[in-house]
């Protein structure tokens, strides 16, 4: 009775020519341009909304808007500073976040805070 043939990882992997390997690795290879021109808006937002969290240690609520600039990106991003019960007094409050040609933050500035139930430029 013949054995079943199972493969190892070492064993598929000694199937593979190199070259094959080298050519499925180049499409993630930046070859030219900016690093920015090469990342969709989402990426670079979600990298943002890390960074900001990692730096302030506070919670992102949501991103209000973004826009390229000369230097990099801009975004208008609201945190949650206080989560509180009910839900509706959590303190809030606006960022302006500026990200430097790689995605990276260079700088950010708290604006207003606010609680969650408040409606217009009301304070």
């Amino acid at each position: 009775m013949a054995e079943p043939h199972t493969e190892t990882a070492s064993t598929s992997r000694a199937k593979t020519p190199p070259d094959v390997a080298v050519k499925s690795a180049a499409p993630l290879q930046k070859t030219s341009g900016p690093a920015t021109s090469a990342r969709r808006p989402i990426e670079l937002i979600t990298s943002a909304k890390e960074q900001l969290h990692s730096l302030t240690g506070y919670g992102i609520d949501s991103v209000a808007g973004f826009e390229r600039s000369d230097s990099g990106w801009h975004l208008a991003v609201t945190v949650v500073e206080l989560r509180r019960i009910p839900a509706a007094t959590d303190v809030l409050a606006d960022y302006d976040v500026y990200l430097d040609e790689a995605g990276d933050i260079a700088s950010y500035h708290r604006g207003k805070r606010y609680f969650r139930d408040q409606i217009g430029n009301e304070t």
